[in-house]
This record gives C-alpha cells, structure tokens and sequence, in this order.
C-alpha cells in the first residue's frame, strides 16, 4: 500500500474522532459562555494541553523546520524569546483577564479603558488578524495532505478549509479544546514516530550542527547564514511580542476554572514548548538541510517530504496525520476568535447593548457561526496566492496584533492611570504603520527590507500614546476594579 492509501484510513480515522468531537461539543453550547469559554470549567491539566497545542501548530512545525533549515542559528531565537513572551502573560496578564469575567481581548479593551470604540476597533483588528493567521495554517494544513493523500495543492486547501469550519462552528470552544488535547497527542506520536529513523539517517545533535555547517557555512552561528545582527534582534523583539500578544493564550485564559488556573498552567506550558522547539526546530531543520533540500522548490515542503523519505508508507502516514492535526489545533482558535470579535465584540456590545437592543442567547451563537463559515472562505480565497514561507505570514499577523494591543496590555494591567485616547492612538498608530511595512515588504519596496513590520508598528505605538498623553483621562475605579483587585475568585 501507498502512503495515499494509508493516508485515507488513517485520516479518515482521525476525522471521525474530531467530527464526533465537535458533535458531543454541539449539545452542549446552550449559552454564549458555553460557545465562547467553555462555560469557563477547564482545569490545570486541560490548560496546559490546550495551550501546548495552540502554539505548537501546524505552521510552527513546518515553518520552523523550514526556517531553520534555511537560516541555521537565528532559528533558536524562538526558543529564548517565546519563553520571556510566554512570561508576560503569566506575571502580567494571566489572573487579571480571567478575573475580570471577560469572553475575548477586545472584551478587556472596552472595560479597562470604558469605552465601545476601542472594543469596537480591537475587534476588528482581531478579526483581520485572525484571516492573515489562517491563510498560514490553511497552507500548512495543504502542504501536509498533499503528501498524505497525493492530492493537489488547491484541494488541500478545500478540503483543510471544510474542515476547520464545520467542527468549530459545531461545537465552540469546548470542540476547540477537546480536539486540541486530541490533535495534541496525534501530533506528539508524529514527531516522535520519526525520531528514531532522522536519527538512524543523520545522527545526534552534535552530528547534525557539524554535518549542517559544512554544508552551509555559518548555520551553526548565532546570526545563521544570512542575517545582520539589527534583523536578528528585531526577530527576538518579534517573537517575544509573538508570544506575549498570542491571541490563541489569550482567549484560553478566560475558560480556566480561576485566574489561579490560568497563571499555573503556563510555567509547564513554556517548559514543555521549550523542548518542542529545540527537537522539533533545530534539530529536524538541521536533518532536513543534510537529507531533502536538494529536492524541494520551497522550504515549507522540507519536513513533509523528510517524512516521506525516512518513513514506510503506515508509519508516514500517521507523522503526517499527527503533523496535520497540529495545523487544525490553532486554526480551530483563530476561527472561534473571528466569530465571538464579531458577534460578541461588534454587534452584542457595541451596536446592542448601547442601544438596548435584546436579542436571545441563540441569535449571537448563530451570528458567531455564520462569521467563522464566512471568515473560514475569506481565508481560503486568500490562501491560494503564494505569499511566500508560511513563518512570513504569520510574521505579518504578529505585526499587527503586537502593534495594536502589546502595549495597551502591559501598561493597562500594570497602571490604573492609562486611559481611553493614549491607548486608542497607540493601537490605531501601531496598526497603521506595521500595515504600511507589511505592503512595503510584499511589494519588494528597499526601505522596507531592514526592519520587521513589528518594528516601526511599536515604535509608532509608542511614540502616538506618549504624545496623547495630556488628553488621558484615568477611567472610572467601577471599569478598572476588577482588573486590580487581589481577591481570587
């Protein structure tokens, strides 16, 4: 048998676990609480799989092995950086958002700062954030069903598409995690299905870093190959904000059983990551410069192809499945965050509640269904163009929401003074000039080629709430309280 054929049993198999996932998941989603945080229920242990699975996705497992393959040594940037990103959220983000009752990010942005236009605004950053996040993840997902099943680029895209749509609009967050604990397992047998086979063809770790520098001289470098020591730190700031900003954390600090549950989950979260990226990076990145990057025309196709090569048919087909699994596990969170922007963040609270407007519970969960179907097609049709490295895509989409909300997030959950306008200036200012990058960088302009997107986004951030500081007004204790009271719930 053929890894196609295979790929169907095997995939086919798993398909039905997360169909039936998400229609147990469905008869449970009576309220927008059950839809949105799960009826906020999710224990330590459930956290720290969740969480592990929404950073460890798809299009950072073939992304990262294609960056580090090609770039060596800049590569443990993440390793470093998503550690001290990870660490805000603990020290600085954790039990303040989960203690403040809120559903989303722009939920904290309307009540820290008391005001509909910056819930509003953060709502549609998320939502186009989330469509740039996704077209990476759909891409990832393509590229891994090409080699599973041998079918074309395009249906990949068509068939991860239908996928991540049909079991989040089923079943909300409560489908999300438990297909994220799920894709979490299949994706650990992958990786680890393949270590004895990359190891039998390459060796160890030190075999590896020497055998990769004498074929690329420099790999083993702190720069890598290719990079100046200014972009290189402007990927340690990216990454950092990357983290620290990451939507997918986020959103899951809400569902846990208390803020005490949210901040303990992530030290464990970070450790295990942390050896994840280490193996799953630099290692298999290494590996696949010695043994496939002759025979690919883009550095995403690397780890597939690697699978292939090292693997029989059974066994192949089940890393790639596992790798699969990981590209839904964080595209099945942008979705639902793209669903509750709107339906909560946008139409519930800005336009309704405002207005007073009354609609049942049931009104909101269909609107947020139809956003992630209508968000999910958006993605696609954005999906087919090739962009460039999947990392790249997901470089833009950190551009933007780092820009928008990294600020805002550290100094309003560490200042009650910090109030609506320096923080709507900054969001807007950061957004606008990481934009301006991220088209310059598309359209090849030379000015844009030095700095990441991210960088001048911040700068921009910055500069903007500074100088609209004499217009702060500090917002009312009944919208700050319960963002700095000490009481755990």
């Amino acid at each position: 048998m053929t890894v196609s054929a295979y790929g169907i049993i095997v995939f086919g198999l798993y398909l039905l676990v997360i169909i039936a996932l998400g229609l147990i998941a469905a008869r449970q989603q009576n309220t927008t609480e059950d839809f949105w945080v799960a009826g906020r229920r999710f224990g330590v242990g459930v956290m720290i799989m969740a969480n592990m699975a929404a950073i460890m996705h798809g299009g950072s497992i073939l992304s990262g092995v294609a960056f580090a393959g090609r770039f060596g040594g800049i590569a443990i940037l993440p390793y470093i950086s998503f550690a001290l990103g990870v660490a805000c959220i603990y020290f600085f983000f954790a039990r303040k958002l989960r203690r403040s009752g809120g559903f989303t990010l722009p939920d904290y942005m309307g009540d820290r700062f008391n005001s509909n236009l910056l819930r509003g605004w953060s709502a549609l950053v998320v939502a186009v954030s989330c469509i740039v996040y996704l077209i990476a993840q759909i891409r990832g997902m393509a590229f891994i069903l090409e080699r599973l099943l041998e079918i074309p680029f395009f249906w990949g895209l068509v068939l991860g598409t239908v996928l991540f749509v049909a079991y989040v609009a089923l079943g909300g967050l409560l489908a999300v995690v438990w297909t994220n604990i799920t894709q979490f397992l299949f994706m650990w047998a992958g990786l680890i299905i393949i270590m004895p086979a990359v190891y039998e063809a390459v060796g160890g770790w030190t075999a590896v870093m020497t055998q990769v520098e004498a074929v690329a001289p420099g790999w083993t470098n702190v720069t890598g190959t290719e990079w100046s020591v200014g972009y290189l730190f402007s990927w340690y700031l990216v990454w950092l904000i990357a983290y620290a900003t990451r939507l997918e954390l986020i959103t899951k600090m809400y569902a846990a059983k208390s803020p005490s549950v949210a901040a303990r989950s992530l030290p464990w979260s970070i450790l295990l990551v942390m050896v994840f990226l280490l193996y799953g990076n630099i290692y298999l990145g290494g590996a696949a410069r010695l043994l496939v990057w002759d025979d690919i025309t883009s550095p995403d196709q690397a780890f597939p192809l690697m699978i292939v090569q090292l693997l029989g048919p059974g066994l192949a087909a089940l890393a790639l499945t596992g790798i699969a699994s990981a590209a839904m596990s964080t595209t099945d969170s942008l979705l639902l965050m793209s669903g509750s922007a709107v339906a909560h963040d946008l139409i519930r609270r800005c336009f309704h509640e405002p207005r007073g407007i009354k609609k049942d519970e049931t009104y909101y969960l269909r609107v947020s269904r139809y956003t992630i179907i209508a968000v999910g097609v958006l993605a696609f049709i954005c999906s087919i163009p090739d962009l460039g490295m999947i990392l790249r895509i997901v470089s833009f989409a950190i551009a933007i929401v780092g820009s928008a909300f990294f600020l805002p997030l550290l100094i309003g959950l560490t200042s009650r003074k910090l109030g609506t306008v320096p923080t709507l200036a900054s969001s807007i200012s950061g957004v606008v000039f990481a934009s301006i990058w991220i088209g310059g960088t598309l359209t090849g302009m030379s000015w844009a080629a030095s700095l990441h997107p991210i960088i001048p986004g911040l700068c921009a951030a910055a500069v903007a709430m500074i100088a609209t500081l004499p217009f702060n007004q500090t917002p009312p204790d009944a919208s700050i309280g319960k963002f700095f009271t000490r009481a755990l719930p």
